[in-house]
Parts: C-alpha cells; structure tokens; sequence
C-alpha cells in the first residue's frame, strides 16, 4: 500500500503514532512467521520482500521504496508475518502498533475502503506473477525482472548493480539460466554483465523480449 492512496489526515496521525526506527543494510526487518503485532511506513531506502520456498531456494516477490507501507496484512489480521523483509540498504521507517492502525480505521471509513482495495490489489498482483512465471519463457522472465528493476529507480538508468544469483531469485530462475541469457544477449547487443552490474544495451529490444516471448 502507498501513502498517497490515504488521505492526508490519517498520513499524519499514523507518522504522528509511529515511533522511529532504523535498519543497516542486510538486516532483516520482519521474518515470515513473526507476529503481526504492527506495521511498518518505510521513509527512506529500500527492501526486499522474499520467502524461502520449501525446496530451499529463495522467490524475491518485490523491491519497495520511501512512502510505502509494509507488513499491512499481519497487522491487520493479527496472525503471522507471510514473508520476509530485508533492507537492502539503510532504511528509515516508523513503527506503528496493531491497536492504532485498528483505531484509525474504525474511526475513517474512507480509509478502510482503501485498505481493502489495497489488499485485493496486492493478492492480484501474486496472481500475476505466478501466471508470468509459469506462462512465460526463461527469458522473458529475465527481461521483464530488469525492465522492473529500472522502472523501478527514481530516475532512468542503464546500469543495474545486482548479483546474478539475486537477479535469478527476482525473476524464479536459477543462477545459471541468468549468466546463459546474459552471455546469449551479449553476444547480440541487448544487456551484457560486468564488475557486478547488468548493463542494458538496448532497451526497445529487451522490451521486446519481456512482451513478446510468451512460448514455453
């Protein structure tokens, strides 16, 4: 959920009962099976929101930024935390309690109603990320992971400083189709990597690849 989608009143009063806190990079923030006992407004830096699947291997489900909220879900339903989150570099936010978030929204049911379309939006989105993983071909995973990544930065940008065991945990690939594809799109002037960074070659082309290779 974003911070824009709520009204500017109950933006204050939930910055107004939130108590700071602070995260180096790396470190876990919420861990899948914590309880849901508040919720978190990220005001600065990023993290990533992941589970470790039961065949041991890690699903990144997204990368998020300042004004977002997170840990909505538990916090709402009192029960566990569905998913890990990890700052992936120094993050600010502020903490607000399970009993104030219930208060606001029984208080303003215009935000409620919001909150609601915000969740049913969130369980959309899984949706379509299971189908774009089981629908799509490998490389078109991986096009459409880095087309995310630089749709996601705050400005346009052509270098993604990423590992290719990361990039294959975003886009459900493994480590070795990553560094096949990249090698292939190097060779035919798309995205190549090097020192630790994706650079994108050609983006209409990778585009291209993310729309239109849909076949097994």
């Amino acid at each position: 959920m974003i911070l824009e989608e709520l009204n500017s009143q109950i933006i204050d009063r939930l910055f107004e009962a939130g108590r700071p806190g602070t995260f180096k990079r790396g470190e876990t923030m919420m861990r899948r099976g914590d309880p849901g006992d508040s919720m978190f407004l990220l005001v600065s830096g990023r993290v990533e929101v992941s589970l470790n699947t039961v065949f041991g291997t890690k699903s990144i489900l997204g990368i998020y930024g300042p004004r977002t909220i997170l840990g909505d879900i538990a916090c709402l339903d009192g029960k566990e935390r569905s998913a890990d989150v990890t700052a992936l570099e120094p993050v600010e936010t502020l903490v607000v309690t399970r009993p104030e978030v219930l208060r606001l929204l029984e208080e303003d049911g215009k935000t409620s109603h919001i909150v609601i379309e915000a969740l049913c939006q969130k369980v959309r989105n899984a949706t379509d990320v299971l189908e774009f993983r089981v629908l799509t071909t490998a490389r078109a995973r991986l096009a459409n992971a880095l087309i995310r990544l630089m749709e996601d930065d705050s400005e346009p940008i052509t270098r993604i400083r990423v590992s290719q065991r990361w990039l294959g945990n975003y886009s459900g690939l493994t480590r070795e189709n990553v560094n096949r594809q990249l090698g292939a799109w190097a060779k035919d002037g798309v995205a190549q990597f090097e020192q630790g960074e994706v650079v994108i070659l050609d983006k209409d082309r990778l585009i291209d690849a993310a729309l239109n290779d849909q076949g097994h």
